[in-house]
């Protein structure tokens, strides 16, 4: 805080201004020896008058353990026969074999031999270690997938605090995720396979679809990181990404404002993205976006269609849709075109935002 002080351990301004440590992230193998530590001394500072507060820390987070993949175990008792691992009571008794996972079938609950379903197998993760040699190197997913990749798996898997088990096919899935959000900015690889150094974004006007995507993708992301649970921010972004391919426009403003979203989990895809978008300062001191009032309002509504008063589907119309509007919704729809082929329409009865029953009678 103040190392250059010769007067005193630590100037009481300074003090006040940098301390306590906002947010403290460790292990919970880590509480006995720093923590413990930290608070020990930071106590016997405050007792001296030295520091001005009881605790050093605002808020503690034990981040939790990541295991290392799924390991596949047989059992083969004495005669040589696979035994069901539900059969198993002391696994001592027990030969026990490493499995290929491409040899593993998920059956319910458990786990089976593809060859021979009525065998379980025994599935369970371990910690990372030399000796079981199921350590992962993260110089290697680098080299694969991307350092991005491997940031945002790792935020990904689950909750900061849940013990969780790696698999590197879940790497594979936000690597897939990272290279669809540069086609919906960039676009498709060129016919030598190379891309544009600029983006297939327009600068037209945003729709009020694509403005409420884009805030409520703000909202959520915001509120998910202030509470660390960054996995369901990823799954916000990845939601957004879904539904921007639908759009027959990419409006620069709307993309621009989810590169900054994804800035803080994939920072180098973010910053060369936030380049080609036209910007030659680093997105890193740009502001967080805000989310909008006017543009969080879900104005879609999910109106049950009933055919002779039977319950044959559901559709989506905006709110405040008329019967007239709501009853074209059904004739388009291919769904419902069973129900209707061939039949009269007698009588609607649509009470709006609720239902609408229509009445058929079979021509002769």
């Amino acid at each position: 805080m103040d190392p250059k002080n010769s007067q005193a351990l630590v100037d009481e301004s300074k003090e006040r201004y940098w301390s306590p440590v906002d947010v403290y992230v460790g292990g919970a193998e880590h509480s006995v020896l720093h923590l413990l530590y930290s608070r020990f001394w930071h106590k016997v500072l405050y007792d001296i008058g030295v520091v001005s507060t009881r605790e050093p820390f605002k808020c503690l987070i034990n981040q939790g353990m990541i295991l290392g993949e799924v390991e596949y175990t047989a059992f083969i008792n004495k005669k040589g026969d696979l035994v069901s691992a539900d059969l198993v009571d002391y696994i001592n008794e027990y030969r026990q074999e490493k499995v290929p996972a491409s040899n593993v079938l998920k059956s319910g609950e458990a786990y089976v031999l593809k060859n021979n379903p009525s065998v379980r197998i025994n599935a369970r993760a371990h910690k990372m270690s030399k000796s079981r040699g199921n350590v992962i190197n993260p110089d290697d997913i680098v080299n694969d997938y991307g350092a991005d990749s491997l940031r945002l798996y790792e935020m990904f898997m689950g909750p900061l605090r849940d013990t969780k088990v790696w698999s590197t096919n879940g790497v594979e899935g936000v690597h897939r995720f990272l290279g669809r959000t540069w086609r919906l900015i960039v676009g498709y690889p060129l016919s030598d396979g190379s891309y544009r150094e600029t983006t297939i974004t327009t600068d037209v006007e945003p729709s009020h679809e694509q403005l409420r995507n884009l805030h409520q993708c703000i909202r959520k992301v915001t509120e998910e990181m202030e509470g660390t649970r960054y996995n369901t921010a990823i799954s916000a972004m990845m939601e957004f990404v879904n539904a921007a391919y639908k759009w027959e426009t990419h409006p620069r403003s709307i993309l621009e404002n989810f590169v900054l979203l994804l800035s803080p989990f994939a920072p180098h895809i973010a910053e060369e993205l936030w380049q080609r978008l036209g910007h030659a300062d680093s997105l890193a001191y740009e502001p967080w976006p805000e989310a909008e009032e006017q543009y969080l309002k879900d104005d879609m509504i999910v109106l049950p269609i009933q055919i002779n008063g039977k319950t044959r589907g559901k559709l989506q119309l905006r709110e405040g849709s008329g019967e007239d509007e709501a009853f074209a919704a059904v004739v388009q729809d291919k769904h419902f075109e069973k129900y209707l082929s061939g039949h009269t329409v007698r009588k609607r009865i649509y009470v709006p935002g609720r239902i609408l029953n229509i009445i058929v009678q079979q021509n002769k």
